[in-house]
């Protein structure tokens, strides 16, 4: 059958190796003398084979057997949690693209072992398809090549589609977590499952941020954005953004529920009184990011507000009220709507991923609205905070019961001259 080149690890002197077609006599005495050692022989052939020539000819089976236990070593390797901070202090597309190449296939191998360690996850049909994605893509990680030979092209493209291909992973593991939960063979707590999925999730939105930075960076001919500062705009516009989110929300709950009710949008600038007509403060930060949350944030805000309000007329009564307030320090936005609140007594489970539209049973399911870019699958709250924790802020909710909800977000400011030190660092180097 086919062969493949096994890679050298990364970090031992090359960045990977190119995959080949076609065995050889001295591939299958390999494949025949390795079949089935355990996994400290396997790493020792690793090992050999990293300090030997630049690749190994051998069999598809054992690449995917040697991948597979080089992706269990890796998960016991610890990953560094990457803060913003470190995403800004290289703005080389090159250095990025070097640090994903390392990192990545780490992430991905702890995701892996992560879902390796619950119970019955093979009977899980989702759990399943995502460990079989994720085992795919490491594959990729280790085999695409980038280096001064051969460029960055290759590998850009090879993680662009790993996070293309990663959008339906939210879904899918929602859904089958929930899957797992209700198997009567399983004793997972609402806490343990909650805490799983913030940490399976958090690892992802490091290593999409990771990635947004690096295509961001790359020049258009290397199939980039060719942008100076990456993902991080010098200018965000808070209250732009907002408005930017406003309007895509409410075009979503006017095209999926046929109607919408009016917002409104106020700024205030410390050390001024009174709300800034027309004046909007700009500083350094990740517009895509704020964007992101406020979305999520404004589609419930939008949703609970037709949904409580009984004629067009009602609707069109009660806006929901954004409010952007920032020092040269932090910002902060409050959304405030007069859909009718939360009920005390499911305030513990509006940061959980397993109360949403995921959680209804499957034939209310499937017999009722489908999942929309409006509804979604009810997870939007947990992973809004996981991404203002990851940008350094908070997200916080009160609800007043009959009445409404208010939603603080509170996101620290990337200070503007950072930006040119780094950017005039990453020149020189």
């Amino acid at each position: 059958p086919g062969g493949g080149a096994w890679p050298r690890p990364l970090g031992r002197g090359t960045s990977g190796a190119s995959h080949h077609t076609g065995g050889s006599s001295a591939a299958s005495q390999s494949s025949a003398e390795h079949r089935g050692l355990d996994v400290q022989s396997e790493r020792q052939f690793l090992s050999a084979a990293a300090n030997c020539s630049p690749s190994i000819l051998v069999p598809e089976a054992l690449l995917n057997h040697l991948l597979e236990t080089e992706a269990m070593y890796l998960a016991s390797d610890q990953i560094r949690v990457v803060t913003m901070q470190e995403i800004l202090d290289c703005l080389c597309a090159y250095k990025v693209a070097k640090f994903i190449h390392a990192e990545l296939p780490k992430r991905l191998a702890v995701r892996i072992r992560m879902i390796d360690k619950l119970i019955d996850w093979k009977k899980i049909p989702e759990l399943a398809k995502v460990r079989s994605d994720m085992q795919r893509w490491f594959r990729s990680m280790r085999l695409v090549r980038r280096g001064p030979d051969v460029g960055i092209q290759g590998f850009l493209k090879t993680i662009s589609t790993i996070k293309t291909e990663g959008k339906d992973v939210v879904a899918e593991l929602t859904v089958g977590m929930l899957k797992l939960r209700a198997l009567t063979s399983n004793d997972y707590s609402d806490e343990f499952l909650n805490r799983w999925m913030d940490d399976f999730f958090m690892i992802r939105v490091g290593s999409n941020m990771l990635v947004d930075q690096c295509m961001a960076l790359a020049s258009k001919e290397e199939g980039g954005m060719g942008k100076p500062t990456g993902i991080v705009d010098m200018e965000c516009d808070a209250t732009l953004v907002c408005e930017q989110a406003a309007e895509y929300a409410k075009m979503l709950c006017q095209v999926h529920t046929g109607h919408a009710p009016p917002y409104t949008i106020e700024t205030y600038l410390d050390g001024r009184r009174g709300p800034q007509l027309g004046t909007h403060q700009t500083f350094s930060h990740i517009p895509a990011y704020i964007r992101y949350v406020m979305v999520e944030l404004l589609k419930n805000a939008f949703k609970a507000t037709v949904e409580h309000c009984a004629s067009e007329e009602e609707i069109k009564a009660k806006p929901v009220n954004i409010l952007v307030s920032s020092d040269n320090n932090h910002i902060a936005v409050r959304i405030c709507d007069m859909g009718g609140g939360i009920p005390y007594h499911l305030n513990n489970r509006i940061w959980s991923y397993l109360y949403g539209r995921a959680a209804q049973p499957s034939t209310k399911r499937n017999s009722g609205e489908p999942a929309t870019a409006l509804s979604g699958y009810g997870v939007g709250l947990p992973l809004s905070r996981l991404h203002a924790r990851y940008l350094g802020g908070s997200l916080h909710l009160s609800s007043y019961p009959g009445y409404g909800t208010d939603v603080s977000l509170h996101l620290p400011i990337i200070q503007s001259q950072q930006i040119d030190v780094f950017s005039r660092r990453c020149r020189v180097v």
